[in-house]
Parts: C-alpha cells; sequence; structure tokens
C-alpha cells in the first residue's frame, strides 16, 4: 500500500511538474501600450523600388496608397485609406489593406516622420497586423540633390509570422506628412 502510494505520489508531482513546463512555454498575456495619437496627417501615393528583392517573378517594387490623420480632440486616428500592394521577393505578393488604425504618432518639422499600426486584410492572411514608418524629405531646393521619401513595412499573421515586408525609398510619386511640433 505505501509503495503504491509513493508510486501515485511520483506520477502526480511529475504531472505538476510537467504542467508548470507547459504553462511556462505558453505565450504570457501582453498588456498593450496606451496609443494616444498626436496631431498627424500623411497622404500620398508613391512606388518603392528596392533592388535586393527582385528575382524572376518579383519586379522588387511595393506601391503605397495613404491618406490618414488625427486630431487629438477626438482620440483616435482617421483612416481614409492604406493600402500596399506587394511585389517583392521573400513576401507574400499581393495587396494589404488597412482595416484599422490603432496607432499614429508624427514627429519632426524638417523631415516628418509618422508612426502607424493597425489592422489589415490580405488574401490568404488570418490576423492581419501592420506597422508602418514614413518619412517625408520633402523636395529639395533647385540644384541640390533629392533626398526620397522612405517607407518601412511589416506585415504579420495571427501567429506572428511574417508575411511581407520591407524598407526603401520612394522612386515615384510623393508622401506628405504635416509638420509636428513634437
Amino acid at each position: 500500500m505505501r509503495r503504491q502510494r509513493a508510486v501515485l505520489g511520483m506520477l502526480i508531482a511529475a504531472f505538476l511538474v510537467a504542467g508548470l513546463t507547459v504553462q511556462a512555454a505558453a505565450q504570457q498575456p501582453q498588456i498593450p501600450t496606451i496609443q494616444v495619437c498626436n496631431h498627424s496627417l500623411v497622404k500620398g501615393t508613391g512606388v518603392v523600388k528596392i533592388d535586393s528583392r527582385v528575382d524572376a517573378q518579383s519586379p522588387g517594387t511595393i506601391r503605397i496608397r495613404v491618406e490618414v490623420k488625427c486630431d487629438p480632440a477626438a482620440g483616435y486616428p482617421s483612416l481614409g485609406v492604406l493600402a500596399l500592394d506587394f511585389e517583392l521577393s521573400d513576401s507574400q505578393k499581393g495587396t494589404m489593406t488597412a482595416t484599422t488604425l490603432e496607432q499614429l504618432t508624427s514627429t519632426g518639422k524638417h523631415t516628418p516622420t509618422a508612426y502607424m499600426s493597425g489592422r489589415c486584410t490580405m488574401t490568404g492572411v488570418t490576423g492581419c497586423h501592420f506597422w508602418l514608418m514614413l518619412a517625408d524629405n520633402h523636395p529639395s531646393t533647385a540644384g541640390a540633390a533629392a533626398t526620397r521619401d522612405v517607407v518601412s513595412v511589416l506585415v504579420l499573421n495571427g501567429s506572428g509570422q511574417r508575411v511581407a515586408y520591407g524598407t526603401g525609398p520612394l522612386v515615384q510619386g510623393d508622401i506628405e506628412i504635416a509638420a509636428s511640433p513634437n
């Protein structure tokens, strides 16, 4: 009888340890950061070209259409349109369309930069999320070399796996970001 109790005790201990190990390996709940937008206005269209992302099936481009804004008095960002068409190697091809804009923050006066994130749709992607950074380098003065606007994007599925990504210069079009005192 004592031997059966000892074996039972060891089995219970093993199950408890195994349960704790499984729990420790599971993803822990995360408290999201508070995302308060500042006065921001971002609009434009263009084409990003990334030569290192060209292959036989991909011209190495991202097309972007954006019109988003935030009035802090309203408290939330407003999504007009935000769509990116991916034709890059090492990324899913197709159009990512933002469905909600959860964060929009801009900063800078001479080269305003906007950061945004939210939810999206993309064919074949469940739980689509995006992060986007845009830099408005303004057209240069006459005779000076132009610094192109910059786009950086990351699209993830609901499991946190990368679906599409890219960072590069705008070779066609223009992104305008209202200057910010921040």
